[in-house]
């Protein structure tokens, strides 16, 4: 099971961030599709010079 290196809260949601440096993406994502079927987006970022895949999970209320 993968678990966030950081999360970051937004107003109508909450991004996850997994780090994806030297890792196989495409079997990242397939792994975080069956372990968090909640998300509404995911896709590959940098971010201060790292490679993560971010997950966002959308704000159910909305």
């Amino acid at each position: 099971m993968l678990l966030p290196e950081f999360t970051e809260n937004k107003e109508k949601s909450m991004l996850m961030y997994f780090n994806a440096d030297g890792a196989d993406v495409n079997k990242m994502y397939d792994e975080l599709e069956k372990t968090y079927v909640c998300f509404s987006k995911m896709n590959k970022v940098l971010k201060d010079g790292k490679t993560y895949v971010v997950m966002e999970i959308a704000d159910e209320d909305e």
